[in-house]
């Protein structure tokens, strides 16, 4: 930056100008660093914060909770949008429900509506929409010629800087949309996303012009809201952090999409969760402990939805846990009476 040495003290920069260096240095910071990585062992985070009692507690509540690995985004302000994206497309192909599929790409293909309806340019979304169309279409495809979309193929694609930009693109625009088109509901909650007090809360065309579709800007409740409505996705937020869980933030803490809280509105026993045998005493054990991670949920109720897992928060980036596969139920024992 012209005019700013390894001696240029912070406190002289203009407002502009820090911001300008925090973008600088956080560019060096992820350069060579994939867009989205193949999945690494939950351990590695253990070796990032082995000095920090803090971080290492809530590690280990998460691998007590069943996550077994970390998959990274890169972090350049849209690190939500592309774990989302990624997360979304992988759970789709591992359903392998070809109706749900149909279902899935049928309504991702009207969302195409909600940005002619805001007012967006066709020629230009349409552009940017064409790659996700393009690996939702690689499943279950009759065309010999389409290669059939795996795991790898969805990263080396996701890695693909024109293609995962372009799918990145897409969702902030149909997040802003989304949010212009409902903002009476939405408008409220924007007051409290100013940090200067004496500031007038954002009207929802500039606050989707700055915070939603400005590239490199991260997402948040606002933000995630919006965009897990308009795709109908649920999915759960837990925030690594060094201070601790609230007492009353249970593992499984419902957040529905339709409204927007805060983790201390809304509580559940977690003795109510709906899972059963040791991985329920599992569960019932990760939310007592004190070290335990704040889990929100984004929840879309009604019709199909797509539950696309749980992303992990640490301040101002996101990236993807990866569950322990669920182990299959053991066939029953017929007894040799009736098996005669």
């Amino acid at each position: 930056m012209e005019g700013i040495n390894a001696d240029t003290k912070l406190e002289s920069l203009t407002d502009a100008q820090r911001l300008e260096l925090a973008e600088k240095v956080r560019a060096e910071s992820t350069a060579g660093q994939p867009l989205i990585s193949s999945v690494e062992p939950i351990e590695v985070l253990e070796h990032e914060y082995a000095n920090n009692d803090a971080f290492l507690g809530k590690i280990q509540w998460l691998k007590e909770a069943g996550f077994i690995g970390i998959r990274r985004a890169k972090g350049d302000g849209d690190c939500f949008y592309r774990a989302f994206a990624f997360a979304f497309i992988y759970k789709l192909m591992m359903m392998n429900d070809r109706p749900m599929h149909h279902f899935t790409v049928k309504h991702v293909d009207s969302t195409l509506h909600l940005l002619k309806e805001a007012g967006y340019d066709e020629s230009v979304y349409t552009d940017f929409y064409e790659p996700l169309r393009n690996l939702l279409n690689r499943m279950y495809s009759t065309d010999p010629e389409t290669k059939e979309l795996n795991e790898s193929a969805l990263v080396e694609a996701m890695n693909d800087a024109e293609q995962s930009n372009s799918i990145v693109v897409y969702l902030r625009l149909l997040t802003s949309a989304f949010l212009k088109l409902n903002a009476d509901e939405y408008t409220p909650f924007l007051f409290s996303l100013d940090t200067h007090t004496d500031a007038a809360a954002p009207d929802m065309q500039s606050f989707c012009a700055n915070h939603v579709e400005a590239i490199g800007k991260e997402a948040d409740h606002v933000q995630i809201t919006a965009l897990s409505r308009a795709l109908k996705v649920s999915l759960d937020v837990a925030y690594l952090s060094p201070a601790q869980a609230p007492p009353a933030t249970p593992l499984d803490e419902d957040f529905p999409a339709e409204q927007i809280q805060s983790s201390e509105t809304k509580q559940q026993s977690s003795n109510s969760i709906p899972v059963p045998g040791n991985e329920a005493a599992s569960r019932r054990h990760a939310a007592d402990n004190p070290n335990r991670c704040d889990v929100v949920r984004f929840e879309v109720e009604g019709g199909q939805i797509t539950e696309i897992g749980t992303m992990l928060l640490r301040p101002g980036h996101y990236d993807l846990l990866v569950q322990a596969p669920t182990p299959a139920s053991p066939e029953p024992e017929i007894p040799a009476i009736l098996s005669t």
